[in-house]
């Protein structure tokens, strides 16, 4: 008689998910806390060159800077529980609304990227590995190759050069429309398709050498069809693997991407809070992200097990 797991399984994971939220995000925001500390003194920035001691040390007082740092640590951690990281020292808007706002600008960007890589590098991979040894195949390859070469910002550069300012077809900065989150999904999407493209075309090589790939396609099956059919299921899991370890990747590179267009999501706001030590918005920017990265993960297991064939014969056993 066999037994229903799922649901012990369901509650382990959800566990091991909380577990791994909870000391993600506790261990970068403590990183963050004392060094923000280090950086200089959070008072006289708020305060600007122009103020007097007598102005700082009010400061300090109102903000708790003059209590021990043990004390001031505590009273953070209990304000994240919160989701309380203090108003912008320049819009007096609080810093999670704020973070809040901006994050489905980048996460557009980030979404599309994503999507690109599937509806794009997954067919070119295929067609890359059912073309090997043609000059179709070898021109895929190598392409792939040089979109993995070209660093993010010399491609938006030359992209920006091109199509906003040479043809003229796409906006060069802002993110007012859709037509703005162009630019910066092409340039992130590049190194991304790419990889996709080479992990799709060797785990297909790989497959082919399989004893029951081998039999397909001696039975008359057309190449093209045997792989997408039979061999990319077993070479699907490390691709999805990979996308979910990007995405983190991808959070971190909008913040090169969204300077160089002027974009407005949470990688330009995070950039420019640095600059101006605006700390609510560095802290409550940095654990919007942590949070994400983890959801992303947690995600990123559940549908590995589901694509992974073996996970699926092991449930329907």
């Amino acid at each position: 008689m066999k037994t229903d797991r799922t649901g012990p399984r369901v509650l382990r994971a959800g566990a091991v998910w909380l577990v791994r939220l909870a000391v993600t995000v506790l261990g970068v925001l403590t990183l963050l806390f004392f060094l923000l500390r280090l950086s200089g003194d959070p008072a006289a920035v708020l305060v600007g060159p122009g103020g007097t001691l007598e102005d700082i040390e009010r400061v300090r007082r109102e903000l708790g800077l003059d209590l021990p740092l043990w004390t001031q640590y505590g009273a953070f951690l209990g304000d994240v529980a919160r989701l309380d990281f203090g108003v912008s020292a320049y819009t007096g808007e609080p810093a999670i609304s704020a973070v809040l706002v901006r994050l489905p600008l980048t996460l557009q960007v980030v979404g599309a990227t994503l999507a690109l890589a599937l509806l794009i590098g997954v067919p070119l991979g295929m067609l890359a590995a059912a073309r090997a040894r043609r000059p179709s195949g070898r021109a895929i390859t190598a392409g792939a190759a040089a979109a993995q070469a070209v660093p993010n910002f010399v491609l938006g550069m030359l992209l920006l050069l091109v199509f906003a300012l040479w043809l003229g077809w796409l906006p060069s900065y802002g993110s007012e429309s859709p037509l703005h989150s162009v630019l910066p999904t092409l340039t992130l999407a590049a190194f991304t398709v790419a990889r996709v493209v080479r992990l799709v075309r060797a785990g297909l090589l790989e497959a082919l050498s399989q004893d029951f790939i081998r039999t397909v396609l001696a039975k008359g099956g057309s190449r093209l069809r045997v792989l997408a059919r039979h061999a990319l299921p077993n070479a699907f899991p490390p691709v999805l693997a990979f996308l979910v370890v990007d995405s983190a990747y991808l959070l971190s590179s909008t913040v090169i991407v969204e300077q160089l267009y002027a974009y407005d999501g949470i990688g330009k706001q995070l950039v420019d809070a640095i600059f101006q030590r605006d700390y609510p918005i560095v802290q409550a920017t940095v654990f919007v992200v942590a949070v994400l990265v983890v959801a992303v993960s947690a995600v990123g297991d559940v549908l590995g097990a589901l694509a992974d064939p073996r996970v699926r014969r092991e449930a329907a056993g």
